[in-house]
């Protein structure tokens, strides 16, 4: 699904995101915070890109990354 179709998908429902990135460096925030209205929905992004940051702002546990790496699915 393309930005542009979720932008619109979540002011017609009335719903909000927030997202938490790491390698993207915040692109995904930058994508939907460039279409007008995005206010309507999108309250937060954070940009944890350390491995401490994860642990301590996203409460990720240490041993999900010591296991399965920072850039894992599991993480």
């Amino acid at each position: 699904m393309s930005i542009q179709l979720l932008h619109k998908k979540l002011i017609k429902k009335k719903l909000t995101i927030s997202v938490a990135e790491s390698c993207t460096g915040g692109l995904l925030s930058r994508n939907f915070t460039k279409l007008a209205n995005s206010s309507k929905y999108f309250k937060m992004g954070l940009i944890t890109y350390s491995n401490q940051s994860k642990v301590r702002i996203l409460k990720i546990n240490k041993k999900i990354i010591d296991k399965h790496g920072a850039v894992s699915k599991e993480c």
